[in-house]
């Protein structure tokens, strides 16, 4: 079986819940550290492009790099998914704004609705609005000629462009990855409406629905594309 490309941009992102489904479905995962290692040669089932504190306008030849793969693999018609800040490269790939948000969105949140609009089944059986972790301070506006497939009172939250699918928030994680993001963030969380304590003490009360909502989502993502 094909192996999938995996793009790690930072090192304590790694593919999580995401890749161990991949894996149990018989699927490789061929993980590229990004800041490190060369892009190889598109030859690959899908695409995995995780997240990092890196603004997708950053001018790093590696972020350039990436950007050239997700046009690359869509006009392929190979399934490319982005997470966090994944997801806004795929948006600037096509030609959307990438911009810091009126507010940083770090923790649990249970405000995400799936776009009655969008012909896509790839939320359905979850429900609305539905529970995600976040940890982004930017966003990203829909590229033209795609379809938004899921929103919150603040931002866009998922798209479709072709086979590039870009979801904003963090269904990968597990309880050890968020304690982890916890310990080792070097950014500043001193804000009135980030507790870190208060993240830390619902991890236990809500990761199991995150893991169910990614499982779900990664059900529909197989059947959408076929893999």
């Amino acid at each position: 079986m094909p192996d999938v490309l995996v793009i790690k941009n930072a090192r304590l992102e790694g593919p999580g819940t995401i890749g161990e489904l991949l894996e149990s479905d018989g699927y490789s995962l061929d993980i590229v550290s990004a800041k490190k290692e060369k892009i190889p040669k598109l030859d690959h089932a899908m695409v995995l492009v995780l997240g990092a504190p890196e603004s997708a306008n950053d001018e790093h030849q590696y972020l350039k790099d990436e950007l050239a793969l997700i046009r690359d693999a869509t006009q392929k018609n190979i399934p490319v998914l982005g997470v966090c800040l994944g997801s806004q490269l795929i948006a600037k790939a096509f030609g959307a704004r990438v911009y810091p948000g009126p507010k940083k969105e770090i923790g649990f949140y249970h405000d995400i609705i799936p776009d009655k609009t969008a012909k896509s089944s790839l939320f359905s059986g979850l429900t609305s609005p539905f529970s995600v972790f976040h940890w982004h301070g930017d966003t990203f506006d829909i590229p033209k000629g795609a379809q938004r497939l899921a929103y919150s009172e603040l931002y866009n939250q998922a798209f479709q462009y072709g086979t590039a699918i870009g979801v904003q928030f963090h269904f990968e994680v597990d309880s050890d990855t968020i304690k982890s993001w916890l310990d080792n963030t070097t950014e500043n969380l001193n804000l009135s409406y980030i507790d870190p304590k208060k993240i830390r003490s619902e991890i236990d009360g809500n990761i199991d629905t995150i893991q169910k909502n990614m499982k779900l989502f990664y059900k529909n993502f197989k059947s959408e594309f076929k893999l």
